[in-house]
């Protein structure tokens, strides 16, 4: 990968985004753009016995539809980090590395964020570091036009469209999941179904999911 990419932010964002954030050689996260609601802004899935299992974060009532990702308030309503946490326990609390991580990741979740930009930044760089990797991340301080050398996937990379529309190069690489006990293995699940179920090893994955001429 040669371009800069252009990116949205994202609550616990699927594999194929820290696909990029490993291969890029600079990521801009857009800081300026209005709220896209349904997005991976404030929703990601994990690997559950059932299927895909959605989290959503509430966001305050104001949120609405021009306003700046930058101002999108958390909301308490609905006890959503206590129902995350519950939920992320059920799905990954008998892998092999969620003991070995979740005490790293907790706090994150506890502090007093306040803005949804604020804790998926801190996740993200809590993520990174736990994986292994520090991506060269830039803020945007305007809305970013995309220029020559730049790839935006700021709306393509969305829940509702086929990542190999976004991110052609994008190889779901298949890992050992602990819903693959009933399920067949679901591609492209929140970060976190790689970093409990594989550890250390999802460097590799994410390696590996971008298919380049080195590779």
């Amino acid at each position: 990968m040669k371009d800069t990419f252009l990116l949205s932010t994202a609550y616990l964002a699927p594999v194929a985004y820290y696909a990029v954030l490993y291969h890029a050689p600079k990521v801009i996260i857009e800081t300026q753009e209005n709220y896209n609601k349904q997005s991976y802004r404030n929703r990601c899935f994990l690997g559950s016995e059932q299927g895909p299992l959605m989290l959503s974060i509430n966001v305050e009532k104001g949120a609405r539809i021009k306003c700046p990702i930058r101002e999108i308030r958390l909301s308490d309503h609905g006890e959503w980090r206590h129902q995350h946490a519950v939920a992320i326990m059920s799905t990954y609390g008998r892998t092999p590395f969620y003991e070995y991580y979740i005490d790293e990741l907790a706090p994150v979740w506890q502090r007093e964020t306040e803005t949804l930009l604020g804790l998926n930044e801190a996740l993200r760089r809590k993520i990174c570091e736990l994986i292994g990797f520090q991506p060269e991340v830039e803020y945007s301080t305007q809305y970013t036009e995309p220029a020559e050398g730049m790839r935006d996937l700021r709306e393509t990379l969305h829940p509702k469209r086929p990542i190999g529309q976004a991110l052609p190069e994008f190889r779901n690489i298949p890992y050992w999941q602990i819903c693959g006990e009933r399920q067949p293995f679901l591609p492209n699940m929140s970060i976190l179904d790689l970093l409990f179920n594989m550890g250390p090893e999802s460097l590799l994955v994410l390696r590996d999911s971008i298919s380049t001429n080195d590779n």
